[in-house]
């Protein structure tokens, strides 16, 4: 199964077509533009806080949907559309005591810190739980069967960790039979959370998919640290994650020259690539490469007529792509043979992420600077000539 690089899973609420394991026959996945419905705003979008006794702002450098506050017990979170931070879709106090807080000031919900039972709408969601070692929050997952952390997986064997979906949808009485502290979620097309908020669940946005960069995603893991009383500790992770991030930029600054690389694969008669502003695109920059695609506005997935693809893309050096399984020339040419006339093909120069034995679609989030290394000692052989892969590898003939 092939899919285009970097396109992101879908539970029966996620924000893209079926999570991609799941069988299609022989298997490209459409990976759908995002259709990103706001149903409200808050009112505290130029509410002056200053005045209320809180302390300070929090550093966030690439995030730019989350904002975080230093109050005298906790937090305050204010959650934005990272596309448009003009919309503002939910605040959050995050206290020891969250009902002694003033009622002049909004609050999209009151959350006492730190959660001890979190539900999750995302698998997507449970690397920021576990690499900060508190996946035991964790009471409740959707599709738990396609959990590929083995940590995660034992506490689902357990018990420890229950299923939130019946029938490939979110199972509205199993999250109120497991009484969460929070319901996380993310907002996507007439998403409406209010009738768990009217028993009294707090829902708490979490918009990591819709960040442009790499780093931006990571760094969501600090909504998890002010959730989980570990705020410090997601901090220092998170600036580790960016120093290594950093440092790889730099070392790929210094290559020679600057391939060109494009991403996706063909579904029917079009081809889906992602946009210039997609958070695929910045990796390829970051490890000096031309992203061939440079020229499709937008962040997410994008249908292109083949035909027009196919002049843009022939001469390309390299081509990256996810898939289910294990990739072989053969099966690339199976699905179109005329890719036979890609240089890219030619020269053997095509590399793949196999989720069928990585966690490309968990972990990878909070590990974006493995990826960034595996781009660059492929795209760059010469910077990194002993590295060994985690992610995405050359596929071999």
């Amino acid at each position: 199964m092939i899919f285009p690089l970097f396109t992101r899973q879908k539970d029966a609420n996620f924000p893209f077509l079926t999570y991609l394991r799941t069988a299609i026959s022989p298997a490209i996945l459409i990976c759908l533009p995002l259709l990103f419905f706001i149903t409200s705003c808050d009112r505290d979008a130029n509410f002056d806080f200053s005045d209320q006794g809180y302390e300070k702002s929090l550093t966030i450098n690439h995030a730019t949907g989350l904002r975080i506050w230093k109050i005298s017990d906790g937090f305050r979170v204010q959650v934005r559309n990272p596309q448009d931070t003009s919309e503002v879709l939910g605040t959050y106090l995050l206290s020891q005591n969250p009902d002694a807080s003033p009622d002049s000031i909004p609050y999209t919900a009151r959350v006492q810190i730190p959660v001890k039972n979190a539900a999750l709408n995302s698998t997507t969601f449970v690397p920021f739980f576990s690499k900060i070692n508190e996946s035991n929050r964790i009471g409740g997952i959707t599709y738990t069967d396609l959990i590929v952390n083995e940590d995660i997986k034992t506490l689902i064997s357990a018990g420890e960790i229950v299923e939130l979906t019946s029938g490939g949808e979110l199972d509205y009485e199993k999250v109120l039979a497991l009484n969460p502290d929070i319901f996380m979620a993310y907002r996507y097309g007439e998403s409406n959370f209010e009738r768990y908020i009217d028993k009294g669940i707090p829902v708490v946005m979490n918009m990591e998919y819709l960040e442009t960069s790499p780093l931006g995603r990571a760094e969501w893991i600090k909504l998890v640290g002010c959730l989980t009383g570990k705020y410090d500790e997601s901090v220092k992770i998170f600036e580790r994650i960016e120093d290594e991030y950093t440092d790889l930029r730099e070392l790929a600054s210094k290559a020679d020259n600057q391939p060109s690389v494009f991403t996706g694969m063909t579904y029917g008669s079009n081809w889906f690539a992602q946009g210039n502003k997609s958070y695929v695109a910045q990796y390829i920059r970051d490890a000096n490469g031309i992203y061939s695609f440079e020229h499709i506005e937008g962040h997410g997935s994008k249908e292109v007529d083949i035909e027009t693809v196919f002049q843009v893309i022939k001469d390309a050096d390299y081509w990256g792509m996810v898939a289910s399984g294990e990739l072989s020339y053969q099966k690339i040419l199976d699905t179109d043979k005329r890719f036979t006339q890609f240089a890219s093909f030619k020269k053997g120069q095509i590399f793949a992420c196999n989720t069928a034995e990585v966690d490309y679609f968990g972990d990878a989030v909070m590990e974006p600077e493995k990826i960034l290394a595996d781009i660059i000692a492929i795209i760059h052989t010469d910077l990194m000539p002993t590295h060994e892969f985690s992610y995405f590898s050359p596929v071999t003939r």
